[in-house]
């Protein structure tokens, strides 16, 4: 816009008009139709073709003309392609931790390279140096300055290069002992990466020592040097700058009016169009990147430590149950029954120091005149070479570990009687006493006996209602038969119980299937001539309870009589 002064104003006057603007005045006396131009920077020009006319007013300027468009800008260049990577180093094996070393100065990056295969993993190698920077593209010149013109449309961006395809990963390679670490060098280009190395097997293990105090850590090794970096691309070359358009005609300049009376100030001119921007060159090719350096191989592990002392001794465990005392010469120690360690010392069976005994024996376990007698057979575990002593009837027997109980029954053989059918009295686990005749030795060392079965007779008259026998306590007695003379027999059926067991008795007799089937047999005994027969006299088993108990029936006779059962 135009800033329009009054006539006759002075230069210095005039202010300074804002960016973009002038401002027109005259100067002089009345009359003088000079006029001048003072732009923002304060520079004052003359107008030229001022008009000597008349006092007219002036001619409207004309209009500016327009600005001509701006050139294009100049395309960018192409980005470049990014180069390979290298193959990775093998690795170095690992050496010993040592100090670390000082760091060296970093070397230049170098251009990367395209990524290779990745090899076998081995030792690691060192690594490389870094490779020089490629130097910047040169700038392209620029284009001369035209008038604005419109504005151009931006210019399409380059396509960037492709990547390099990655390496694939090689096998690990063995590791080696750890090496002190070098001092770091400087810095060099990087280098290319190797293949990595093929892993090394692993060492065998040491046997583990004792343990002892840590030892202190081992200072660190110095890093090893780093590869040089690749150099860096060279940058693409500026587009030129368009050339600016040409500057539009300057209107004609109207004829002078007559002079008269001051004419009004002319009216603001407009500015020329701006002319359209170039459009923006295309980006320069990236450089391709430097290849890697190598891995610094490792430091080796350090020593195991001693092994700890060993734990204290675990407490003694009880003592065992070892051999009972006593026995004599000659003798053995043999069970009395499956108790643990329930045991008695015997006469061995080769015989050597005393008398060997039948351990069959035969014996009347009750009786009563004539009415009735039960007569056993049976056998045992004979126990001998026992000291005694008598005083008048009683008996004292040493017998260690004897497993008696008063009340049980035992056959005597070589004390001051022999063969007799006993009932004991125990005093202690390793004694026990029986009545005898008052007559004989008082004393001896190779006494025995056998174990045997109580019997009792259930009676009346003669007339026998039941029969009951017992095991003793211990010795393995085997019931073989019963004989029953029974005066005056009228009762059937005539029941028989009997020691239900397989080690000391006559049998199972626990159940249906563990009945014992014994032979039975009969006859009548009435007057002094000949026995008679039964008319129907058998034998009847329980099948369901009280397994143990044998009857007779048909036994009634109403005389005397006798019967036979064999278990054996």
């Amino acid at each position: 816009m135009a800033q329009i002064n009054l006539l006759n104003t002075s230069g210095s006057d005039v202010t300074n008009p804002t960016t973009d603007n002038i401002a027109v005045f005259s100067s002089g006396s009345l009359g003088n139709t000079t006029l001048y131009l003072k732009d923002s920077a304060g520079t004052i020009s003359q107008l030229a073709g001022s008009g000597g006319g008349g006092g007219g007013t002036n001619g409207t300027s004309g209009s500016s003309g327009t600005s001509g468009t701006n050139g294009s800008s100049g395309s960018s260049g192409s980005s470049g392609s990014s180069g390979s990577s290298g193959s990775s180093g093998t690795s170095g094996s690992s050496g010993t931790s040592g100090v670390d070393g000082s760091s060296g100065s970093s070397g230049t990056s170098g251009v990367d390279g395209s990524s290779g295969s990745s090899g076998t993993s081995g030792t690691n190698g060192s690594s490389g140096s870094s490779g020089t920077s490629g130097s910047s593209g040169t700038s392209g010149s620029s284009g001369t300055s035209g008038s604005s013109g419109t504005s151009g449309s931006s210019g399409s961006s380059g396509s960037s290069g492709i990547d390099g395809s990655s390496g694939s990963s090689g096998t690990s390679g063995s590791s080696g002992t750890s090496g002190s670490s070098g001092t770091s060098g400087s810095s060099g280009t990087n280098g290319s990466s190797g293949s990595s190395g093929t892993s090394g097997s692993s060492g065998t293990s040491g046997s583990s020592g004792t343990s002892g105090s840590s030892g202190s850590s081992g200072s660190s090794g110095s890093s090893g040097t780093s590869g040089s970096s690749g150099t860096s691309g060279s940058s693409g070359t500026s587009g030129s700058s368009g050339t600016n358009g040409s500057s539009g005609s300057s209107g004609s300049s109207g004829s002078s009016g007559t002079s008269g009376s001051s004419g009004t100030s002319a009216q603001n001119v407009t500015s020329g169009t701006s002319g359209s921007s170039g459009s923006s060159g295309s980006s320069g090719t990236s450089g391709s990147s430097g290849t890697s350096g190598s891995s610094g191989t490792s430091g080796s592990s350090g020593t195991s430590g001693a092994t700890g002392d060993a734990g204290s001794s675990g407490s003694s465990g009880t003592s065992g149950q070892g051999v009972p005392a006593g026995g004599s010469t000659d003798q053995v120690l043999a069970k009395i029954n499956s108790t643990d360690y329930n045991t008695q010392w015997v006469d061995a069976a080769s015989g050597g120091g005393g008398a060997s005994y039948n351990n069959y024996i035969r014996y009347v376990a009750a009786s009563s005149g004539t009415d009735y007698r039960l007569e056993l057979t049976s056998t045992g575990n004979p126990i001998g070479g026992l000291s005694w002593v008598r005083t008048t009837t009683t008996l004292t027997i040493t017998s260690p570990s004897h497993g008696l109980t008063t009340g049980d029954y035992v056959v005597l053989r070589g004390f001051n009687v022999d063969y007799v059918y006993a009932e004991v009295t125990v005093t202690d686990t390793n004694t026990f006493t029986a009545q005898v005749a008052d007559s004989g030795d008082t004393s001896g060392s190779a006494g025995a006996y056998i174990p045997a079965l109580e019997g009792t007779v259930t009676q009346s008259s003669g007339d026998v209602t039941a029969v009951t026998l017992a095991s003793p306590s211990s010795g393995n007695v085997q019931l073989i038969s019963v004989l029953l003379y029974a005066d005056n027999q009228e009762t059937t059926p005539l029941p028989f119980t009997v020691p239900a067991a397989i080690t000391n008795g006559a049998g199972t007799f626990g159940s249906k299937q563990g009945l014992n089937l014994p032979v039975f047999s009969g006859v009548t005994a009435a007057g002094t001539g000949n026995s008679g027969n039964f008319g129907s006299l058998n034998m009847s088993l329980n099948l369901g309870s009280n397994f143990n108990t044998v009857s007779l029936t048909g036994a009634d006779a109403f005389s005397a009589a006798i019967f036979k059962i064999n278990f054996g």
